[in-house]
């Protein structure tokens, strides 16, 4: 979605703008790391101290500290100290802070306190605006019907819509063929998509009523028609596109595998 490129344009920005402050910028990983490193070393004054130089700290992927209640104990206390001095804290995750999983709800709440932006998948206009740009920067033109077709399979990650292009663009000017929708197609496919104007459930699902893997299949599939991921769906997200997506999959569990109602819950 572009998390960590709004981050590091925020602490450009800030930098640019405000060159007394020091801006400090970690993925979450790399936090981790650090705590661990100074909690193991007997070196936590001089972390503690190197937070306390900070002005504006930028945490990325914070829900990484699941699991860690050492780390998120520690991280806890940077946090009260840099509220109770006015600094700044900015941080990203892969979902909103009440639905992050295994963080203590201290923290969650915190996280809550501040300004929350939840960044969408973009629209069909935008993805379109974003392969014409990646074009532009590659001084390469493909026709607009071919790069609506990737636009409308993939809906949900911009790396993968920059792959696809790449994918083209190596295939044109390697092999100097002509492209065509055939080839944006089988480009799809090498991305693991399936062109889908319409969704329909395939006739042959009532031979293989109990299979799992065979569910699996019509998963993937509804996933992909309504624009979301299969960890989405079994997550705990209440998002209306993903929460629609679930029912219609407990829908067909029901209805062409016969599945029990425990059954389903367990598989999601």
């Amino acid at each position: 979605m572009g998390k960590t490129h709004l981050m590091q344009a925020i602490g450009n920005e800030i930098m640019e703008t405000q060159p007394e402050k020091v801006v400090l910028y970690l993925p979450c990983t790399k936090l981790i790391d650090e705590i661990v490193n100074a909690v193991r070393t007997n070196k936590f004054s001089g972390l503690l101290k190197k937070f306390e130089e900070v002005d504006v700290l930028l945490i990325d992927d914070i829900q990484f500290l699941a699991d860690k209640d050492k780390t998120q104990e520690i991280f806890h206390n940077i946090f009260n100290d840099f509220q109770m001095k006015k600094k700044q804290i900015i941080i990203s995750s892969d979902r909103p802070p009440k639905e992050l999983l295994h963080i203590e709800p201290r923290l969650k709440s915190r996280f809550a306190l501040g300004l929350v932006a939840d960044i969408q998948m973009p629209d069909y206009e935008t993805r379109i605006a974003i392969l014409q740009s990646k074009l532009q920067a590659k001084q390469e033109e493909i026709d607009f019907d071919l790069i609506a077709i990737i636009a409308k399979n993939i809906k949900d990650n911009v790396r993968e819509l920059e792959g696809a292009l790449n994918i083209l663009l190596t295939r044109k000017n390697l092999m100097k063929i002509e492209l065509t929708e055939e080839e944006v197609n089988n480009c799809l496919k090498t991305l693991g998509y399936n062109k889908a104007e319409g969704f329909t459930v395939p006739t042959d699902i009532q031979t293989n009523r109990q299979g799992v893997a065979n569910f699996g299949n019509i998963v993937e599939m509804v996933a992909q028609y309504y624009g979301v991921s299969v960890n989405d769906i079994k997550s705990e997200s209440r998002k209306k596109e993903i929460t629609t997506t679930r029912q219609m999959l407990m829908l067909l569990a029901k209805k062409y595998f016969n599945w029990t109602l425990e059954k389903t819950g367990d598989y999601f």
